[in-house]
């Protein structure tokens, strides 16, 4: 045990070596760390406090420590060095002075032109200068001027203000995986930028405008809008990905203006976010989106501001009319509600309440087919947090970096530790890191699980490997074969477990909808028997079941002699008839056309089941323009309207919610449930629920035939092909800053002159 002084107060020093760590880096005891962020300064080897270390090249974080003939930089000073000279000082006339110095040579060439500075309020330099800085100067000649750098349409520099701090550098090197920035030059003439005329090309470029210390760097979609103590801030969650990251909203008079990055509570720090997250909300604000309530009847003209009752009374009278046909000619046809993998969890609920009253409404997805959902490990994946334990990843169609740029940042850091290899069974992919290729054709998939591949000796020599599928390979045809697989492989424990498999999702909410239940994808027979369809928040443009539809019919692939869609309802907050559902409408020979406009993310209260299994909860920050309501809201009076009509083909189940009870016990139980929610109280007639409830299986009670599964030979595709407005969010392919970007990365990544891109 030692002793450290600091400002003569005296600490204990635990000389404990860390594990991960050299000889003579120390472990600081838990006082000292508290008095050194107390009071702002770092201690020796770890830096804690931000404003003190503002950068590589010139310290700020400077301590005076005794018999040292000047003072020493604590960020790069170990503790081992300052075992003979055990007392130091952070407030003495030396290291004032020292800061003061160092403060002068920092503004020494760094314009005065906080006034017009977009980093004004945020500035570290600004706040260093405040209270370390000296209020005379001894410099008067002028003072450098560099050129501006194109960095892309997401960074403005003002390359002036640099002060050489190598942050962006450093960020663009480790943490992003590009090679784009450097410093250039010396002395006087030391310049940070592209070493070549090319833009900084990566998914994370936003985060170096959080990075830059000083108003080099700031965002070029922010200029002259407003200071920070002029904003609000409110927390919520990323809606462009599966993983739902924190993120913090800044309001002005009821508007977005800019998103931060949120801190983290699963890991106790601030993550980086991608460009979109960054960017895309203008997208809920396209000039594009219907706020009004329409009605379209055959041809004629579009009817613009309907009242909330006439569109619901319009739903109801069409329901009505359909089902009295039916009854006449002996049919019964289905309305389909089709839904998106971004439909949260409360409005879902009540999709599957209002289908067990009417048995008429049958619930689709606009894709997939993933029917694994028994465990929900089959579900969510752990691979952020089963990666520092791991020496190995296998992908399996999966694209990190586009489907979810979290889990390929924690790919990143893992590989820089080193002892960790990636292979990846799909297309050649740039990911930042080195990956190795196993071809691409499910054949591969096969052999690995089969033990006929030379990679299962590094699957089966690893420790803890991870294997990750994508949510996207469930919507082939052979899911079930793939699940097989799976399964088996799961089964030799020896191997893996089932902590060791995950499933990585792009959409917020698509483990949710699985959680749910199994919900079966839209196809050509449900619309053969439907009398209308209802989407609700469905991207019909994105959707790729949807389209082959609308393709095939177009080609008259299959012919169709159903004239029973009567009614098309859109229900989106970004609705506008594209060319998608023009071509359904006429082929289908829909006659009314109705539109619902619901709000958008950040309007709504609403709970969302992320890829990593957390509950994350989004409050309403905007407030509802004109015609807009919720879409908990709109269902729930779909649902008081229908109370009015009795249907003829749900007269025997007309008020009732149904439930599936194979057994007496079940419905007892169902009893019991149903007298505590009324009741709110255990008597003796719920008896029942006081036992233990478990159960054995019995494997010889009945044979079971095993349906053999067929697996096709076809290869992996690429399921978003573009970061920007490829993903499966609702917002991004309307967000003009996100159809620039992509214009301009494609641009420089084909060798044609000209692109022309339609949208």
């Amino acid at each position: 045990m030692k002793f450290f002084k600091i400002n003569n107060i005296k600490f204990n020093y635990n000389l404990e070596f860390q594990s991960n760590q050299k000889k003579d880096q120390w472990k600081i005891n838990a006082p000292l760390i508290e008095y050194c962020e107390t009071l702002g300064i770092t201690i020796p080897h770890y830096c804690y406090h931000k404003n003190l270390s503002i950068s590589g090249n010139c310290r700020m974080c400077l301590v005076e420590l005794k018999n040292s003939p000047k003072p020493v930089v604590s960020c790069a000073l170990n503790a081992k060095s300052c075992l003979n000279n055990s007392e130091l000082y952070t407030n003495s006339p030396l290291v004032k002075k020292s800061r003061e110095n160092v403060l002068e040579f920092l503004l020494l060439n760094h314009p005065l032109d906080c006034p017009v500075c977009d980093q004004g309020g945020e500035c570290d330099l600004q706040e260093q200068s405040f209270f370390f800085g000296m209020s005379k100067k001894r410099f008067y000649n002028f003072k450098r001027v560099v050129m501006d750098k194109n960095l892309g349409l997401i960074v403005k520099t003002v390359m002036t203000r640099c002060i050489h701090c190598t942050r962006c550098i450093r960020f663009a090197r480790e943490i992003a995986g590009v090679n784009d920035l450097g410093i250039f030059g010396r002395g006087l003439n030391s310049e940070v930028g592209t070493y070549v005329q090319k833009t900084f090309k990566s998914e994370l470029s936003g985060n170096v405008v959080d990075l830059c210390p000083v108003g080099a760097l700031t965002s070029k979609l922010y200029p002259f809008v407003s200071r920070s103590w002029e904003l609000k801030n409110i927390n919520s969650i990323d809606f462009s990905d599966g993983f739902g990251l924190n993120i913090n909203l800044n309001l002005k008079n009821n508007k977005i203006i800019k998103i931060n990055p949120g801190f983290n509570h699963e890991e106790n720090s601030i993550t980086w976010i991608s460009d979109k997250t960054r960017f895309s909300f203008d997208g809920m604000f396209s000039p594009e989106r219907v706020l009004e309530g329409f009605i379209i009847y055959g041809n004629k003209t579009c009817k613009t501001s309907i009242m909330w009752e006439k569109l619901l009374n319009e739903i109801i009278n069409t329901l009505y009319f359909e089902d009295h046909l039916n009854r006449h000619f002996l049919k019964s046809n289905n309305l389909l509600i089709v839904f998106d993998s971004t439909i949260s969890l409360e409005v879902l609920n009540l999709l599957m309440l209002f289908s067990k009253k009417y048995f008429f409404i049958t619930l689709r997805t606009s894709e997939g087919n993933f029917k694994n959902n028994d465990l929900e490990t089959n579900l969510t994946t752990n691979a952020t947090t089963k990666l520092k334990s791991s020496n190995l990843c296998m992908f399996f169609g999966v694209n990190s970096k586009y489907e979810g740029s979290y889990l390929n940042l924690k790919l990143r850091q893992r590989y820089l530790k080193g002892n960790f290899k990636i292979i990846s069974i799909n297309s050649l992919l740039d990911l930042t890191v080195p990956v190795n290729y196993f071809g691409l054709n499910i054949k591969n998939i096969k052999s690995l699980f089969e033990g006929n591949s030379f990679l299962c000796q590094d699957l089966v020599n690893s420790s803890n490997p991870l294997l990750i599928f994508s949510s996207k390979i469930y919507n082939r045809k052979d899911f079930s074969a793939i699940s097989s697989l799976i399964n088996f492989l799961k089964s030799k424990n020896y191997i893996l477990n089932y902590e060791n498999v995950s499933t990585l999702s792009s959409s917020i909410n698509e483990v949710g909808v699985h959680y749910v239940k199994g919900f079966n994808p839209l196809t050509v027979n449900d619309l053969e028997k439907s009398n209308g369809i209802y989407f609700l928040n469905t991207n019909v443009n994105k959707s790729s079941q949807f389209s082959k539809i609308v393709n095939l019919k177009v080609l008259n692939y299959f012919k169709s002699n159903s004239t029973n869609n009567s009614m098309y309802c859109f229900e989106n907050n970004n609705s506008i008839i594209t060319n998608t559902p023009k071509n359904f409408l006429t082929n289908y020979s829909i006659s009314n056309y109705i539109n619902l406009p619901n709000n958008v993310f950040f309007g709504t209260n609403s709970t969302y089941l992320t890829t990593n299994g957390y509950f994350k909860k989004v409050t309403k920050i905007l407030s509802s323009e004109k015609q807009i309501k919720e879409d908990w809201q709109i269902l729930r009076k779909i649902f008081s309207y229908s109370n009015n009509i009795s249907f003829s083909s749900n007269i025997k189940y007309n008020q009732l919610i149904n439930f599936s009870n194979n057994t007496l016990h079940s419905s007892r139980k169902i009893l019991n449930c149903l007298y505590i929610a009324s009741r709110f109280s255990l008597t003796n007639q719920s008896n029942i629920l006081k036992e233990k409830i478990s159960g054995t299986f019995n494997i010889n009670r009945k044979k079971i035939k095993i349906v053999k599964s067929k697996l096709y030979t076809t290869n992996l595709k690429i399921w978003i092909k573009d970061f920007y407005i490829g993903g499966t969010d609702n917002y991004s392919n309307k967000s003009i800053n996100m159809i620039n970007s992509s214009k301009l990365y494609r641009y420089q990544t084909t060798n044609f002159n000209i692109l022309t891109y339609i949208l």
